[in-house]
């Protein structure tokens, strides 16, 4: 019985491992593809690259373009916000789950006089694995929220909006 009891909670904190893996791979990937097009349209506030495209100039549409160009910039720099927000808090809303996972299997092997002979570094892995991912999302989340916004200001500052 105790060993069905240890498999669960170790397929468990498996799982819950697996799934906070997941999390920040998804919010990675969807702060690339956002902090591109963030980039992008950062870039296309300007009247040269209307121009270049069209090979016209129409005060009325370049003005039209460049609105909506810093609008979908600034709508993807919330969703950056936003999503890694969330899947940090998705990251510590599990923290409670895996500590008291890896409390009761330590309890386990304490009980069964196992403890001697399990390393204490896997259970409190767990720990700095969640704090590990946070940073790195906290990080990528920074650099897709900065670069648009300073390439967008320097083109501002510059005056080529």
């Amino acid at each position: 019985m105790k060993e069905k009891i240890q498999e669960q909670i170790t397929d468990d904190l498996k799982q819950a491992s697996r799934t906070d893996t997941t999390i920040t791979i998804i919010a990675i990937i969807v702060t690339f593809v956002l902090s591109g097009l963030a980039l992008g349209f950062s870039y296309s506030t300007t009247n040269e690259n209307y121009h270049y495209m069209t090979n016209s100039y129409t005060p009325e549409i370049t003005r039209f373009v460049q609105t909506y160009a810093v609008i979908i910039m600034f709508v993807s720099l919330a969703a950056i916000i936003s999503v890694n927000w969330f899947s940090i808090a998705a990251l510590f809303s599990s923290k409670k789950r895996k500590e008291g996972l890896a409390e009761k299997l330590a309890k386990l092997y304490q009980e069964e006089g196992l403890s001697q002979y399990i390393d204490d570094t896997n259970l409190t892995s767990y720990k700095s694995r969640r704090n590990i991912y946070a940073v790195i999302l906290g990080s990528i989340a920074s650099v897709g929220v900065i670069l648009p916004l300073v390439v967008f200001i320097n083109k501002v500052a510059t005056g080529s909006y």
